[in-house]
């Protein structure tokens, strides 16, 4: 395979499978591979969790030529497909990739920090009142905390915890709110 033949390619992983995909690519098949990560909180019923997952759940990009290569990577594990429209195979353009990797600037992951809004639905992950759903009211930096509305034994009731002790309830970062 020449390098001027590479190109960059959408490829689909299986499900929870970009880091098995993109280690049997680049580990097995010797190809380049970009799976940008994010590293956020999520809330738990145990508590606060920091996790690490795909930027673009599913999906990873691979840079290869694919009339030599397509079969290799289309049967590696965590592989479910390579992305095509039509039954042609989606090239990901050079500058695409450019811009994504200035993104993650200094290797693949992003952190994402948890931030909070009035009105923002979070959930209580320490505490007396861990577990419970409840609304933030008004954010206090300075004093590193939240006031909540939570609805106990049928009344709705403001609390002030630690900012610490709330989570936003999203499933990932990049979804819409």
């Amino acid at each position: 395979m020449t390098m001027e033949n590479a190109r960059w390619y959408c490829v689909k992983a299986r499900p929870r499978h970009e880091q098995a995909a993109r280690t049997a690519l680049a580990n097995e098949g010797g190809i380049e591979v970009f799976c940008p990560m994010l590293r956020f909180e999520r809330a738990r019923k145990s508590g606060r969790v920091r996790v690490r997952e795909a930027m673009f759940p599913g999906y990873l990009f691979a840079r290869f030529c694919y009339e030599s290569q397509y079969r290799l990577v289309g049967t590696s594990n965590g592989v479910s497909t390579i992305v095509s429209f039509g039954g042609i195979p989606a090239v990901v353009p050079d500058e695409i990739i450019r811009e994504l990797r200035a993104s993650v600037a200094g290797g693949e992951t992003i952190e994402i920090p948890t931030t909070l809004s009035v009105g923002e639905e979070v959930q209580v992950v320490e505490g007396p009142f861990q577990g419970i759903r409840a609304i933030v009211t008004s954010v206090m930096p300075a004093r590193a905390r939240v006031t909540v509305l939570l609805e106990l034994l049928g009344m709705e009731r403001e609390v002030e915890v630690a900012e610490k002790a709330v989570l936003p309830d999203v499933l990932h970062p990049m979804a819409p709110r």
